[in-house]
């Protein structure tokens, strides 16, 4: 699955570098937004120091990030034995799944999802995920019914992502907490990833279930600096979670990366003490052209999107074309010299008939996307009765 990902990767690539016009719309975040400079200086001066491995990460950093838990999330956590700084947020996905889940073990999680993030993990573990579908119908968020209809005896963890990749759905904080109700009474495990949680749109706010009262020794929230602060290169995430749980974690992390570089954390850390209004600032950038995007896509005609409550792209569904998503982000490349992002084996497979596609491009840019968009596909166009 991997593999067959990246060779399809390699191969748009190859094909969108021979186009000189070429809109790039896999996400990211903008140019113009680069990392403020107290970040990239702080990363600097950490080169001339000297290093040493430390374990856990930085103790400066974790106190940092228990420091943000508390204040923004509701999380009281010790930043001693109830947090582990991670190679990016991936590693502390791998960690948490490998620490916890045993051959035969379930995980539940919501389908279109982040399914690469998970799935090769969980069964490199000998487990099995048990997919929860989510639709148009609720606006992608993951149905509590449908979940606890998924619990057998062998569950043993239901993931939550949100805001989700790659549709940008929030999980109201009514269906976290009947979630959280199932996790205490069949004794389940929640890692919560909310790695997209600042990059959220009209006054929202991520609610962390890990917050509840009940969920006290059965939460893993897993976030990190790629999304929210424009740091994907960095590889800095965190894991907060039980101290058992989180002594595990550690264990294996020791005999696979020892500890993330402290010149990353040390940008981390900067990220985390510094000024935060550049952020809020791109955000409401963001939004506005969202809402530019969505609403030009929604009127070509045959493709409908709904608007994304968080993260940077827009989910188009496209199945009225009557093409497989893959087919369909071809044509676009070569119709329309525009790359966009699709794939089963990414984003699970309810992820067929739908496209991904960023919004985070300057405006006039994105304008221009719309146009060779509408006449792309003015050639595809269902005939009408």
């Amino acid at each position: 699955m991997a593999a067959k990902h990246k060779n399809r990767l390699d191969q748009l690539t190859r094909i969108a570098s021979g186009y000189a016009d070429l809109i790039n719309l896999r996400p990211n975040w903008s140019n113009e937004h680069p990392l403020p400079r107290h970040v990239v200086n702080a990363a600097k001066d950490a080169v001339d120091r000297t290093h040493s491995y430390r374990f856990f990460g930085m103790r400066e950093l974790r106190v940092a990030i228990a420091e943000k838990l508390e204040r923004e999330n509701g999380l009281k956590v010790d930043p001693e034995t109830e947090m582990l700084v991670t190679t990016g947020g991936s590693e502390a996905i791998y960690l948490a799944i490998w620490s916890m889940i045993d051959p035969g073990d379930q995980v539940i999680m919501g389908n279109p999802g982040y399914v690469a993030g998970y799935e090769p993990n969980v069964m490199m573990a000998g487990g099995r995920v048990v997919y929860v579908p989510t639709g148009e119908e609720r606006k992608f968020k993951i149905d509590p019914e449908a979940v606890e209809k998924s619990i057998t005896s062998k569950t043993k963890m239901i993931v939550i992502v949100s805001p989700e990749n790659p549709t940008g759905a929030i999980v109201d904080e009514g269906d976290l907490e009947r979630i959280a109700e199932m996790a205490v009474t069949h004794d389940l495990l929640v890692l919560s990833d909310e790695i997209f949680e600042k990059v959220v749109y009209d006054g929202r706010k991520n609610f962390s279930v890990g917050s509840l009262p009940s969920m006290e020794g059965r939460t893993l929230t897993v976030n990190g600096f790629a999304k929210g602060y424009n740091m994907p290169g960095y590889r800095v995430g965190y894991v907060a979670g039980p101290e058992p749980i989180i002594e595990k974690m550690a264990n294996i992390q020791l005999h696979m990366t020892v500890s993330v570089s402290e010149i990353a954390q040390s940008a981390a850390l900067a990220a985390l003490q510094g000024p935060q209004g550049w952020i809020e600032e791109a955000v409401r950038a963001y939004g506005m052209r969202r809402d530019l995007f969505v609403d030009g896509l929604n009127r070509t005609g045959n493709m409908r999107c709904l608007k994304p409550e968080g993260g940077f792209a827009a989910f188009p569904n496209i199945a009225e074309f009557g093409i497989s998503s893959e087919d369909f982000s071809d044509y676009l490349l070569k119709e329309a010299h525009i790359l966009s992002e699709s794939g089963q084996s990414f984003f699970g497979t309810r992820s067929e008939g739908y496209i991904k596609l960023s919004f985070t491009r300057p405006r006039e840019i994105l304008e221009e996307a719309l146009r060779r968009i509408e006449a792309a596909l003015n050639k595809l166009r269902l005939p009408r009765c």
